[in-house]
């Protein structure tokens, strides 16, 4: 309504001019200055426009640009942490492949050593077997070669125990025998090795320890007849006594036929009965019966002592022993022939040896054992040799 309004103004004024009055050249200039005013009014809102586009795609392409990185940093952030993941991860998984290839030679060393026990057994399974065949099949050497060998142990152990060389020497002769049926020329040196032993044997020379102890104890049971000094000297008065009566009546019936004779066996016979010795120790009273036991008792300990030495190879206990047996005969016992006789065996018997000097004879076991273990040794590599044992075993 404004504009109608306006337009009906404009048609009345009189300074209006008429479309009729209008000419071509002004309608020309009005629509050139139209055109520019319009132009000159969208000149500028276009370079707003282009600056404001422009803007927005500066904008636009920081923005995108920003994201961009953004989005870079953040998968730049992500591959660290992957890599760091990874690395991690190939840690652990060399970590684990160590351990499994350590695991893996454990494993191996112990199915090697496994093997190995295995082929061990084998090989004493088949010794063992070889020699259950061979005790299966026993030959006549294998015989000889076990008797030998026992009896030279025996020997060795009779040395100790008899303490007497006699026994050794003929089980080590039987030895000998032995190994000559066996005739192989290996057993050289067993059967010299028997020799030095039977030799050195020989050599140590025989304690007669039987001997020695029943004559000592032959001589203890010759102590009851001998006589005590004092006894003695009483009862030689008394038979002197008793002669001298009978020699009285043997007067009276033949004095005159056997005066002479008589005379003379009296005085013979006075000289046995009556001996004169020299005693340098003072007189000591009669024994009573009770201490006569006593004094022989005493001598036979003595001799008891000397025995017992002998069987534990006591050289001094020995020699003391025989040494207070002879003094104490000479102080108590009358010097008769039956003492002296005794007295002279203790004074042998005082300078016998009675410790044997054993030797060692057991280099003829060894050399035995030696021997023996050649020939098993010999048997094994055999065994060894096998061409089924050569084979080894499929591992597990």
């Amino acid at each position: 309504m404004a504009e109608s309004g306006k337009k009906t103004k404009a048609a009345s004024s009189p300074d209006s001019k008429s479309p009729a009055a209008v000419t071509p050249n002004e309608s020309a200039k009005d629509t050139s200055s139209l055109e520019k005013g319009s132009n000159a009014k969208k000149f500028p809102l276009k370079k707003v426009m282009v600056f404001l586009i422009l803007l927005l795609l500066v904008s636009g392409a920081g923005w995108l640009g920003w994201q961009q990185w953004q989005v870079q940093a953040r998968q730049s952030d992500q591959i660290a942490l992957v890599t760091v993941e990874l690395n991690e991860q190939l840690k652990r998984s060399a970590t684990v492949d160590s351990a499994i290839a350590l695991n893996r030679r454990n494993q191996q060393e112990q199915a090697d050593l496994f093997i190995k026990k295995i082929n061990d057994l084998q090989l004493q399974v088949t010794a063992q077997g070889a020699r259950i065949s061979e005790l299966g099949s026993t030959s006549r050497s294998d015989w000889y070669l076990s008797e030998a060998t026992y009896l030279a142990r025996l020997a060795s152990q009779r040395l100790q125990t008899e303490r007497s060389a006699k026994n050794p020497i003929a089980l080590l002769l039987q030895v000998d025998a032995i190994l000559v049926k066996l005739d192989e020329s290996d057993l050289l040196a067993v059967r010299s090795a028997i020799a030095e032993d039977i030799s050195r044997l020989r050599l140590a020379g025989e304690v007669d320890v039987e001997g020695v102890i029943l004559e000592l104890n032959a001589l203890s049971r010759q102590i009851d007849q001998l006589e005590l000094i004092e006894f003695a000297t009483k009862e030689a008065s008394v038979s002197e006594k008793s002669e001298g009566t009978a020699l009285v009546g043997a007067e009276e019936d033949t004095l005159s036929q056997r005066f002479s004779n008589l005379i003379g066996e009296f005085s013979q016979g006075l000289s046995k009965l009556i001996k004169v010795r020299q005693r340098d120790r003072p007189i000591e009273p009669i024994l009573l019966a009770s201490e006569e036991v006593i004094v022989r008792n005493n001598l036979r300990l003595f001799l008891q002592q000397a025995a017992n030495a002998v069987l534990r190879e006591e050289q001094d206990i020995y020699t003391i022993s025989l040494d207070g047996a002879q003094e104490w005969l000479t102080t108590h016992f009358q010097m008769n022939p039956s003492s002296t006789l005794l007295q002279d065996r203790l004074a042998y018997l005082e300078k016998k040896k009675i410790v044997q000097e054993l030797p060692n004879i057991n280099r003829s076991i060894r050399a035995l054992e030696a021997f023996l273990v050649v020939r098993e040794s010999r048997i094994i590599g055999v065994l060894e040799n096998d061409p089924v044992l050569d084979s080894e075993p499929t591992r597990p």
